[in-house]
């Protein structure tokens, strides 16, 4: 799965896309990148290179039980959110977020424009100590406690090895593909390659993990009604789904 540098505007980030180079570049790694349109509508995307109830890469997840984390920057008032937040996967996993001042560690946050992303699983052990694995992009003393909880957990769920749960091999979504394609072309500037990397694409079963399509996972996207040819729409969602509790604790017993 890949992950793009902090880019500043959609139209940069369009165009980065398209180097060939690049993308080799950035090959086995996943980003979670978060940009907003000119109505400040939050939209967040996964970079994809291909692929229970939850869908994960199954060479990613960590062995260990314990995974140190590191800020990089940021106030401490979003570093205790991000904490407190984050906890919540270790409620149903047998997995700890011990916080650390210094090396080592097995991730890094930082708080940096530009959006809001992260490695997928131990790919993050791929990256230079002193470069972050994780980035909130967007957090001020106005972002709501329901968005927050959106982003971190969504993030640390990546984090996990865990990845968007509308590409499962299990989904079934009914696509309006031409809806879809000119929807994050007219308020995102993608190209049609990176709608469908990212959006309609789904992931080889050979690669992952899965049981069920869950709609309730905090890894799924938002799904409006215009995008969709039947079936139900998909908000926001801002919990963790019993599915998500349950495939977390299959994967860290």
């Amino acid at each position: 799965m890949n992950i793009f540098q902090y880019l500043q505007t959609v139209r940069i980030w369009k165009k980065s896309f398209q180097f060939g180079a690049f993308l080799t570049l950035l090959i086995f790694i996943i980003g979670f990148n978060c940009v907003v349109s000119l109505a400040q509508t939050k939209i967040c995307t996964e970079f994809s290179d291909s692929g229970y109830e939850l869908a994960g890469k199954t060479n990613l997840f960590w062995k260990q039980r314990k995974l140190k984390i590191r800020f990089l920057n940021g106030e401490e008032y979003f570093q205790n959110k991000v904490q407190t937040i984050s906890s919540e996967w270790s409620l149903y996993a047998n997995i700890k977020f011990e916080f650390v001042k210094q090396e080592p560690s097995d991730a890094r946050i930082s708080f940096n424009s530009g959006g809001s992303w992260s490695y997928i699983g131990n790919s993050a052990e791929d990256v230079s100590k002193n470069k972050p694995t994780m980035n909130f992009g967007w957090f001020d003393k106005n972002t709501t406690e329901e968005e927050s909880r959106r982003v971190i957990l969504h993030e640390f769920g990546h984090l996990l090895g865990f990845i968007h749960e509308h590409q499962s091999p299990k989904s079934e979504i009914n696509w309006n593909k031409d809806a879809v394609y000119k929807y994050y072309d007219d308020k995102f500037g993608w190209s049609r390659r990176l709608t469908y990397e990212n959006i309609l694409k789904k992931y080889s079963k050979t690669e992952t993990q899965f049981t069920t399509y869950d709609r309730l996972s905090i890894m799924h996207y938002s799904i409006p009604a215009e995008l969709i040819l039947s079936g139900k729409t998909v908000g926001w969602n801002t919990d963790l789904s019993e599915n998500d509790k349950a495939f977390a604790k299959k994967i860290y017993r």
